[in-house]
C-alpha cells in the first residue's frame, strides 16, 4: 500500500490497523516538514492544535516528554531567569523518532529515503513498513524494499 497523505493527515490508528493485518506492507510518505513545523523549537509555542496534530500522527503524547528538554535560562546579569523547554532535535533526529514510533507497530521499518532527493531542505521521508512478524517474510520484504530504495537513491 502507498500512503501519500496531505500533510500530516494519516491518523496513527490507520497505521495500527494496517500493521495488525500482518499482510500489508506500506510505503509511507511521512511529512517530516510538517513534523518539524508543528513541533516548534520553543515548548511554550506549542498550542492545543499542534499538540493534537502531533499526537494523532505519532499515536502518543510521549513525543512531548521525549523531544523537549528542560533548560535553565539566565538573565543579562547571570541570574536565574527560569526553566524553559526546547526541542533540540534536528530533522535527522525527528526522522529517527518517527522511525522508532513506526517500529513499535510494524515487524520492521527500513531506513527511509529522504525526499526530495536533490533539493534541500528535506521535506519528506519515504518509509517502507513491513507488517509481517514472520522472519522469513521480513527478510524477503527487506530485500525488495532495499532494492527499490537503492534504485531511488541512484536515480
Amino acid at each position: 500500500m502507498f500512503l501519500d497523505p496531505y500533510g500530516m493527515e494519516v491518523d496513527w490508528s490507520t497505521l495500527v490497523a494496517i500493521a495488525r493485518t500482518q499482510a500489508i506492507d506500506v510505503w509511507y510518505l511521512f511529512s517530516l516538514a510538517g513534523f518539524y513545523r508543528q513541533a516548534t523549537r520553543d515548548h511554550a509555542d506549542l498550542d492545543d492544535d499542534k499538540r493534537a496534530a502531533l499526537t494523532r500522527m505519532l499515536g502518543t503524547d510521549e513525543w512531548e516528554r521525549e523531544l523537549y528538554s528542560a533548560n535553565t535560562t539566565s538573565d543579562l546579569f547571570g541570574g536565574d531567569d527560569g526553566v524553559s523547554r526546547r526541542r533540540d532535535a534536528d530533522l535527522v533526529a525527528l526522522e529517527a523518532y518517527a522511525k522508532k514510533r513506526l517500529e513499535t507497530i510494524f515487524g520492521a521499518v527500513l531506513d527511509p529515503l529522504p525526499l526530495p532527493l536533490h533539493e534541500r531542505p528535506q521535506r519528506f521521508s519515504l518509509f517502507f513498513c513491513i507488517s509481517s512478524q514472520n522472519p522469513a517474510a521480513i527478510k524477503l520484504a527487506k530485500n525488495v524494499g532495499n532494492h527499490i530504495l537503492r534504485a531511488g537513491i541512484s536515480s
